[in-house]
C-alpha cells in the first residue's frame, strides 16, 4: 500500500468520527425531547482493493446514522398511550357527573320524595286542612322541578361531550394528512433508518393520535405507517381518508363514495363513553318519573277530590322524555287532591290518602320502591366513578411502564453519550496522527525525488 491509499483510508477514518461525533452531538442535545430516539453510526469495512494476491484495506465507510427504534413496541406503546387518554378522559367526565346527584350542598330529587311524603304524612292529622293539602301540592311541584333539574344537568353534560368530540375532529384531520405527507418524505428517503427525523415525527404524530383519537398503526420495517382506528383504515401510504362525527359517540371515515362508521377510542373515546354512561342515568331517571308518576295518578284516580269527584292526575310527563318534562298538572289545586275514599265521604276522610303514603314502601318503580330507585341511581353514578379511577391509574401505569421500557431501550443516556464522544474523539485524533504521518513521509519521498 503507497502513502496515497494510507492517506486516504485515514481520511476514512476522520469522516467515520466525525459523523459518530454528530451523532452523539444529535443525541445529546435532544435527550429530553419528547419522542427522540437515540442515534447511531452504521459503518462497515470498506471493500478491499486486490492487488495482485494481497487485498489490501480500504478504510471504514458510514452507511447511515439511523434512530435506535422497534416497531413493535412503538405499536404497544400507542395502543397503550390511547387506553390511558380515554379512561382518564372517561374519569374526568364522570367527575363532572357528581354534583348533579350529590345532595349535600343542595336539595335534590332523592330529598324532594322524601319531603313529598312527609308532607302526605303531615296531612293525614286532618286531609280537610287547606294549608296541609298546599304543602303537598308545593311539595310536589318541587319533586318535579328538582327531578327536571337533574335531568337537564345530565342533558347538559352530553350536549358538553359531544361539542368536544366535534372539536376535537378537524385537527385529527390535519394530523392524518400529515401522517400521509410524512410516509411519502420517508419512502422517497429511503425509509426510517436514512430519515430519522423524520420517522420521529412520524411516531410523535402517531402518539398524539393515539391519545386523542384512540388511533393504532401498523409500522413497516421502513417506518411506514398504515393508520386505523377501530380496525378500519385511515391513513395508508401517501393515502388519508377524511373522518368526521357521525353521531355523539361515534366517527364517520369517508370510504369512496360512502362511509363507515368506527367507535373512537383516546380522549375521544372517553367522551363518547362518558356519554353514552350519562344516557344510561337519564333512562334511570326517564324510569323513575314515568314509573312515580303513574303510580300516584293511579293511586289518585281510586279516591275522591273535596267536590265529591273522582281522582284527576296530579302529575304530567311526556313520553320518551319523563324527567325533563315531569310537572304538576295544570289543572291540579288543593281541592282536586282526592284524598277521600269516596264521594260523600266526611271532609276529614284520608282512606285514599293512605294508599298514596303506602307508595313510599311499594316497588312500583322498576320494581323498586321509589326511594330505592334514585338510590340506585346515585351509587351507580358512585360506583362508575370509582370503576373509572381505578381504571385510569392501571392503564395510566401501562402505559408509562412502556414508555420507561422505551426509554431505556432506545433513549438517551447522557453517561453513555460521554464514553462514545470520548471514543469518537480518540478515533478522530488517531486518524488524524496516521494522516500527518503519512502526509510527513509522502513528503519525504518527494524530497528524494
Amino acid at each position: 500500500m503507497g502513502m496515497l491509499d494510507t492517506v486516504r483510508v485515514s481520511a476514512t477514518g476522520l469522516s467515520a468520527a466525525s459523523a459518530g461525533v454528530r451523532a452523539t452531538a444529535q443525541n445529546v442535545t435532544n435527550a429530553t425531547t419528547p419522542g427522540f430516539t437515540r442515534r447511531s453510526v452504521v459503518q462497515s469495512v470498506s471493500e478491499p482493493l486486490r492487488d495482485g494476491v494481497v487485498l489490501l484495506g480500504q478504510g471504514v465507510s458510514v452507511d447511515a446514522i439511523t434512530s435506535d427504534r422497534a416497531n413493535l413496541l412503538g405499536m404497544r406503546q400507542l395502543r397503550a398511550a390511547g387506553d390511558s387518554s380515554g379512561s382518564a378522559t372517561y374519569r374526568q367526565a364522570l367527575a363532572e357527573v357528581e354534583p348533579v346527584v350529590n345532595e349535600v350542598f343542595a336539595d335534590g330529587p332523592r330529598s324532594g320524595l322524601a319531603a313529598f311524603f312527609d308532607t302526605l304524612t303531615a296531612a293525614t292529622v286532618d286531609p280537610s286542612d287547606p294549608g296541609l293539602r298546599e304543602s303537598v301540592l308545593r311539595q310536589a311541584d318541587g319533586l318535579a322541578d328538582q327531578v327536571q333539574r337533574a335531568a337537564n344537568g345530565f342533558s347538559e353534560l352530553q350536549s358538553s361531550f359531544s361539542d368536544q368530540m366535534a372539536i376535537e375532529i378537524p385537527p385529527l384531520t390535519q394530523k392524518l394528512q400529515q401522517v400521509a405527507m410524512l410516509n411519502r418524505q420517508l419512502q422517497s428517503a429511503g425509509g426510517a433508518a436514512q430519515a430519522p427525523d423524520i420517522a420521529d415525527d412520524l411516531n410523535r404524530l402517531l402518539r398524539e393520535l393515539g391519545e386523542q383519537g384512540g388511533f393504532t398503526a401498523h409500522i413497516q420495517s421502513d417506518g411506514i405507517a398504515t393508520v386505523m382506528l377501530d380496525g378500519h383504515a385511515v391513513v395508508y401510504g401517501e393515502t388519508a381518508r377524511a373522518i368526521s362525527v357521525d353521531s355523539p359517540n361515534a366517527v364517520r371515515i369517508q370510504v369512496d363514495e360512502g362511509y363507515v362508521t368506527a367507535t373512537p377510542g383516546g380522549a375521544l373515546g372517553g367522551l363518547a363513553r362518558a356519554y353514552d354512561t350519562v344516557q344510561g342515568y337519564i333512562d334511570q331517571l326517564d324510569t323513575f318519573a314515568a314509573d312515580f308518576a303513574d303510580a300516584v295518578n293511579t293511586t289518585l284516580a281510586g279516591g275522591f277530590d273535596q267536590d265529591g269527584n273522582a281522582g284527576a292526575p296530579l302529575f304530567t310527563y311526556t313520553a320518551g322524555d319523563a324527567a325533563s318534562s315531569l310537572a304538576v298538572s295544570a289543572t291540579a289545586t288543593s281541592r282536586t287532591l282526592a284524598f277521600a275514599g269516596s264521594a260523600t265521604a266526611a271532609a276529614g276522610d284520608g282512606v285514599n290518602l293512605d294508599a298514596l303514603l303506602a307508595l313510599e314502601s311499594s316497588a312500583v318503580v322498576g320494581g323498586q320502591t321509589p326511594a330505592d330507585a334514585l338510590s340506585a341511581l346515585t351509587n351507580d353514578v358512585s360506583l362508575d366513578i370509582s370503576s373509572a379511577a381505578v381504571t385510569a391509574v392501571r392503564d395510566g401505569l401501562v402505559s408509562s411502564d412502556l414508555d420507561q421500557l422505551a426509554a431505556s431501550l432506545h433513549g438517551v443516556d447522557l453517561d453513555e453519550q460521554a464514553v462514545q464522544l470520548t471514543a469518537y474523539q480518540t478515533a478522530y485524533q488517531a486518524s488524524a496522527r496516521v494522516l500527518t504521518v503519512a502526509n510527513d513521509l509522502l513528503g519525504t519521498l518527494l524530497e528524494l525525488a
